[in-house]
């Protein structure tokens, strides 16, 4: 954890870049923003109805939230800040894949991942259930369903 002023001041230079992004994307989503004491938090809804919504939460006690297509990931440590910006605009630009694995014997979802191509190689992910990297070479009876998303602009 970062001292309480240093984390203060790259939260606000993080929040400043995040402005001054949204206008950007304005004539292609709606981007509504909230600011507390304790937190705050810009939500992105694309006019596109197949490209990703997305909302992003920064709390004061170096937490975030990040809400992707739906899928929502809780209080999460603010370990780095110089990949909101690009993880925001990657969704924009609709590099977003989101991957459910389900049981071809039950029809239950077993895992759900989202995944974020970043525009310098990097990717963003987080899931729930049990995520398989790899395939496996024996059929465990799961399916892999993928959505993409298009991006705001066409």
């Amino acid at each position: 954890m970062l001292p309480d002023d240093v984390f203060r001041s790259r939260l606000q230079s993080t929040i400043t870049a995040l402005r001054y992004w949204a206008p950007s994307i304005a004539d292609s989503a709606h981007v509504e923003e909230t600011e507390t004491g304790d937190f705050w938090r810009v939500s992105v809804a694309p006019a596109v109805a197949s490209a990703c919504p997305f909302t992003i939460v920064l709390y004061t006690d170096q937490r975030y939230d990040v809400s992707i297509a739906g899928e929502t990931y809780e209080g999460r440590p603010i370990e780095r800040f110089d990949w909101f910006l690009p993880l925001a605009e990657a969704v924009a630009d609709g590099r977003v894949v989101q991957r459910q694995r389900i049981s071809r014997l039950t029809g239950l979802e077993r895992s759900m991942e989202t995944l974020v191509s970043l525009h310098n190689g990097d990717v963003w992910s987080e899931g729930r259930g049990a995520l398989q990297r790899t395939p496996s070479l024996d059929d465990d009876g799961t399916e892999l369903h993928e959505r993409r998303f298009l991006p705001y602009r066409r």
